[in-house]
Protein backbone atom coordinates (compact mmCIF):
# COMPACT_ATOMS: atom_id res chain seq x y z
CA UNK A 1 0.00 0.00 0.00
CA UNK A 2 2.90 2.44 1.22
CA UNK A 3 4.62 1.61 -2.41
CA UNK A 4 1.11 2.17 -4.10
CA UNK A 5 0.79 5.91 -2.59
CA UNK A 6 4.30 6.73 -3.40
CA UNK A 7 3.79 5.42 -6.87
CA UNK A 8 0.71 7.67 -7.26
CA UNK A 9 2.65 10.61 -5.41
CA UNK A 10 5.71 10.74 -8.02
CA UNK A 11 2.95 10.48 -10.77
CA UNK A 12 1.12 13.74 -10.20
CA UNK A 13 4.73 15.44 -11.34
CA UNK A 14 3.30 17.36 -14.85
CA UNK A 15 4.01 16.61 -18.07
CA UNK A 16 3.69 18.87 -21.21
CA UNK A 17 4.29 22.02 -19.01
CA UNK A 18 4.66 24.25 -22.25
CA UNK A 19 1.01 23.00 -23.04
CA UNK A 20 -1.33 26.73 -23.99
CA UNK A 21 -4.77 26.35 -24.81
CA UNK A 22 -5.36 26.64 -28.21
CA UNK A 23 -7.36 30.06 -29.08
CA UNK A 24 -9.04 28.04 -32.31
CA UNK A 25 -8.91 24.44 -32.46
CA UNK A 26 -11.29 21.71 -30.91
CA UNK A 27 -12.69 21.47 -27.36
CA UNK A 28 -12.76 18.39 -25.60
CA UNK A 29 -14.51 18.00 -22.39
CA UNK A 30 -13.17 15.72 -19.55
CA UNK A 31 -15.58 13.54 -16.97
CA UNK A 32 -14.21 11.53 -14.16
CA UNK A 33 -16.38 10.11 -11.16
CA UNK A 34 -15.96 7.82 -8.70
CA UNK A 35 -17.19 4.90 -10.95
CA UNK A 36 -15.80 6.02 -14.71
CA UNK A 37 -13.86 8.35 -16.94
CA UNK A 38 -14.63 9.63 -20.16
CA UNK A 39 -13.14 12.14 -22.64
CA UNK A 40 -16.16 13.71 -24.28
CA UNK A 41 -15.38 14.96 -28.41
CA UNK A 42 -17.19 15.89 -30.90
CA UNK A 43 -18.89 13.32 -33.52
CA UNK A 44 -17.72 15.39 -36.52
CA UNK A 45 -14.70 17.55 -37.20
CA UNK A 46 -12.06 17.79 -40.09
CA UNK A 47 -9.93 14.63 -38.47
CA UNK A 48 -12.48 12.18 -38.08
CA UNK A 49 -16.38 11.68 -38.13
CA UNK A 50 -16.84 9.14 -35.34
CA UNK A 51 -20.45 7.59 -36.16
CA UNK A 52 -18.49 6.09 -39.08
CA UNK A 53 -15.82 4.09 -36.66
CA UNK A 54 -18.61 3.05 -34.43
CA UNK A 55 -21.12 2.66 -37.34
CA UNK A 56 -21.40 -1.05 -36.96
CA UNK A 57 -22.42 -0.85 -32.94
CA UNK A 58 -26.68 -1.67 -32.49
CA UNK A 59 -27.27 1.45 -31.09
CA UNK A 60 -31.31 1.46 -31.73
CA UNK A 61 -32.34 5.44 -31.53
CA UNK A 62 -31.53 8.30 -33.96
CA UNK A 63 -28.25 8.92 -32.88
CA UNK A 64 -27.86 12.23 -35.68
CA UNK A 65 -28.63 14.70 -34.32
CA UNK A 66 -26.24 14.00 -31.07
CA UNK A 67 -23.26 16.25 -31.61
CA UNK A 68 -20.82 14.80 -28.59
CA UNK A 69 -19.64 11.11 -28.14
CA UNK A 70 -18.10 9.80 -24.98
CA UNK A 71 -15.49 7.25 -24.96
CA UNK A 72 -13.69 5.65 -22.02
CA UNK A 73 -11.78 2.53 -21.77
CA UNK A 74 -11.41 0.34 -18.80
CA UNK A 75 -12.13 -3.45 -17.26
CA UNK A 76 -14.61 -5.34 -19.41
CA UNK A 77 -16.32 -6.85 -16.37
CA UNK A 78 -16.49 -3.99 -14.48
CA UNK A 79 -17.76 -1.86 -17.27
CA UNK A 80 -20.43 -4.61 -18.58
CA UNK A 81 -21.82 -5.37 -15.58
CA UNK A 82 -21.84 -1.73 -13.45
CA UNK A 83 -23.66 1.14 -14.70
CA UNK A 84 -23.96 2.86 -11.49
CA UNK A 85 -23.60 2.30 -8.21
CA UNK A 86 -26.19 0.16 -7.53
CA UNK A 87 -24.71 -2.72 -9.94
CA UNK A 88 -21.69 -2.27 -7.94
CA UNK A 89 -20.44 -5.66 -6.58
CA UNK A 90 -17.11 -5.65 -4.37
CA UNK A 91 -15.90 -9.25 -6.24
CA UNK A 92 -15.86 -7.64 -9.48
CA UNK A 93 -14.31 -4.60 -8.57
CA UNK A 94 -11.31 -6.72 -6.40
CA UNK A 95 -11.13 -8.26 -9.81
CA UNK A 96 -10.49 -5.58 -11.42
CA UNK A 97 -7.87 -4.02 -9.69
CA UNK A 98 -6.31 -6.82 -7.98
CA UNK A 99 -5.38 -8.68 -11.44
CA UNK A 100 -4.56 -7.35 -14.56
CA UNK A 101 -8.20 -7.59 -16.45
CA UNK A 102 -9.36 -7.91 -20.08
CA UNK A 103 -11.04 -4.32 -21.41
CA UNK A 104 -12.95 -2.80 -23.42
CA UNK A 105 -14.09 0.59 -25.39
CA UNK A 106 -17.42 2.12 -24.21
CA UNK A 107 -18.60 4.94 -26.93
CA UNK A 108 -22.17 6.77 -25.94
CA UNK A 109 -23.75 9.39 -28.25
CA UNK A 110 -23.99 12.28 -26.22
CA UNK A 111 -23.98 16.51 -25.50
CA UNK A 112 -21.71 18.37 -23.24
CA UNK A 113 -24.70 19.77 -21.46
CA UNK A 114 -25.59 16.53 -20.44
CA UNK A 115 -22.11 16.67 -18.59
CA UNK A 116 -21.89 19.69 -16.42
CA UNK A 117 -19.50 17.95 -13.92
CA UNK A 118 -16.84 18.21 -17.06
CA UNK A 119 -13.80 19.60 -17.46
CA UNK A 120 -13.04 20.95 -20.92
CA UNK A 121 -9.60 22.25 -22.74
CA UNK A 122 -9.25 23.30 -26.33
CA UNK A 123 -6.52 21.98 -28.29
CA UNK A 124 -5.23 22.19 -31.95
CA UNK A 125 -6.45 20.35 -34.74
CA UNK A 126 -3.30 18.60 -35.37
CA UNK A 127 -3.25 17.49 -31.23
CA UNK A 128 -6.82 16.44 -31.83
CA UNK A 129 -4.99 14.04 -34.82
CA UNK A 130 -2.70 12.37 -32.17
CA UNK A 131 -5.33 12.45 -29.68
CA UNK A 132 -7.68 10.87 -32.27
CA UNK A 133 -5.06 7.92 -33.08
CA UNK A 134 -4.13 6.95 -29.59
CA UNK A 135 -8.16 6.13 -28.98
CA UNK A 136 -8.39 4.13 -32.75
CA UNK A 137 -5.07 2.23 -31.59
CA UNK A 138 -6.84 1.10 -28.29
CA UNK A 139 -10.00 -0.42 -30.32
CA UNK A 140 -9.35 -4.37 -31.61
CA UNK A 141 -10.25 -4.63 -35.11
CA UNK A 142 -11.66 -8.03 -37.41
CA UNK A 143 -10.00 -8.52 -40.53
CA UNK A 144 -11.83 -5.53 -42.31
CA UNK A 145 -10.44 -3.31 -39.82
CA UNK A 146 -13.65 -2.17 -37.78
CA UNK A 147 -13.93 -2.07 -34.45
CA UNK A 148 -15.51 -5.28 -33.21
CA UNK A 149 -18.73 -4.51 -30.64
CA UNK A 150 -19.59 -6.58 -27.70
CA UNK A 151 -23.30 -7.83 -28.55
CA UNK A 152 -25.92 -7.79 -26.00
CA UNK A 153 -24.43 -5.47 -23.71
CA UNK A 154 -25.65 -1.49 -23.38
CA UNK A 155 -26.48 0.84 -21.04
CA UNK A 156 -29.11 2.54 -22.65
CA UNK A 157 -29.80 2.74 -26.86
CA UNK A 158 -27.25 5.46 -27.43
CA UNK A 159 -24.46 3.65 -26.64
CA UNK A 160 -21.92 0.64 -27.18
CA UNK A 161 -18.95 -1.53 -26.28
CA UNK A 162 -15.96 -2.82 -28.38
CA UNK A 163 -13.51 -4.35 -27.47
CA UNK A 164 -9.83 -3.21 -26.61
CA UNK A 165 -6.41 -3.56 -25.98
CA UNK A 166 -4.80 -3.28 -22.65
CA UNK A 167 -4.86 -4.84 -19.42
CA UNK A 168 -6.89 -2.89 -16.88
CA UNK A 169 -5.31 -3.01 -13.03
CA UNK A 170 -4.55 -0.80 -10.14
CA UNK A 171 -2.12 0.97 -11.70
CA UNK A 172 -3.84 1.15 -15.54
CA UNK A 173 -6.95 2.71 -14.68
CA UNK A 174 -9.74 4.25 -16.77
CA UNK A 175 -8.18 7.58 -15.67
CA UNK A 176 -4.89 6.53 -16.47
CA UNK A 177 -6.24 5.94 -19.86
CA UNK A 178 -7.85 8.72 -20.64
CA UNK A 179 -4.50 10.96 -19.01
CA UNK A 180 -2.30 9.16 -21.53
CA UNK A 181 -4.83 10.04 -24.37
CA UNK A 182 -4.26 13.87 -23.42
CA UNK A 183 -0.66 13.23 -22.83
CA UNK A 184 -0.43 12.14 -26.54
CA UNK A 185 -1.92 15.14 -27.42
CA UNK A 186 0.40 17.48 -25.89
CA UNK A 187 -2.09 18.45 -22.83
CA UNK A 188 -0.28 19.16 -19.60
CA UNK A 189 -1.62 16.64 -17.39
CA UNK A 190 0.41 14.40 -14.54
CA UNK A 191 2.73 12.05 -15.65
CA UNK A 192 0.41 8.88 -13.86
CA UNK A 193 -3.15 9.26 -13.23
CA UNK A 194 -4.86 5.98 -11.90
CA UNK A 195 -7.23 8.18 -9.60
CA UNK A 196 -10.52 9.94 -10.43
CA UNK A 197 -10.17 13.92 -11.23
CA UNK A 198 -6.73 13.40 -11.64
CA UNK A 199 -6.58 13.92 -15.95
CA UNK A 200 -7.56 17.35 -15.38
CA UNK A 201 -5.44 18.33 -12.06
CA UNK A 202 -3.62 20.50 -14.61
CA UNK A 203 -6.60 22.29 -16.58
CA UNK A 204 -6.65 26.43 -16.10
Amino acid sequence: MLAYVAIVLLGLIPVNNDFVLAEKGITLHVVSNEVHADIIVPVVTNVIDWSVEFQNAAITDDVSAATHVAIGWGDKGFFLHTETWDDFKLSIAANALLLPSESCVHAKFTHPEHHPDAASVTISQDQYRQLVDFIKQTLRRDSEGKAIQIPGYAYSTTDAFFEAKGRYHLLNTCNSWVGRGLRTAGVKVPWMSPLPKTPMLYFE
